[in-house]
């Protein structure tokens, strides 16, 4: 296995996942404009030094311009192909973006899921639900803690 091999002969899993995520970032560098590219390439940079996970991203007027639907899903898609990377998660590459609709509290939702998931309507919308939930009550977590600034005398104090 000295030569990056197993030992009946296919190539290394990690080696393949690391080379599938160059060449499809090469891809989107080449057919994507260049301020676009760069935005997806500062999230993706953030997100991998943060180490995964939810991470919440500032956007200022023409970065958001720039964060189109397209480009999410690009970064899903990267985001599949990053965590395909990791032993034993290689699936991770071969999963699709799915558009799960509209929420009461979030528009536009998308995941990236594996193709059963995708193919399964019910599966989707019980996806879309519960990201729907989340967001629900992290706006009232919000709502709260600006209420309590407001009241304590805090409230406007941060710059946006």
């Amino acid at each position: 296995m000295a030569d990056g091999k197993h030992e009946d002969g296919e190539a290394n899993l990690s080696e393949l996942a690391a080379l599938r995520l160059r060449l499809y970032l090469e891809s989107l560098q080449l057919l994507m404009p260049e301020r676009q590219f760069e935005l997806l390439r500062d999230i993706l940079h953030g997100y991998a030094e943060l180490g995964g996970g939810r991470i919440e991203v500032k956007l200022d007027d023409e970065e958001r311009e720039l964060f189109t639907p397209a480009l999410q899903r690009e970064l899903l898609v990267l985001l599949g192909l990053l965590g395909a990377l990791a032993p034993g998660h290689e699936d991770r590459a071969d999963r699709v973006v799915a558009d799960l609709g509209d929420g009461e509290w979030v528009k536009g939702a998308m995941s990236l899921v594996p193709p059963e998931v995708a193919s399964d309507p019910t599966r989707l919308r019980e996806l879309r639900d519960r990201f729907d939930a989340v967001e629900g009550r992290r706006a009232g977590d919000r709502a709260t803690v600006e209420g309590i600034a407001e009241v304590s005398g805090m409230a406007g104090t941060e710059e946006n």
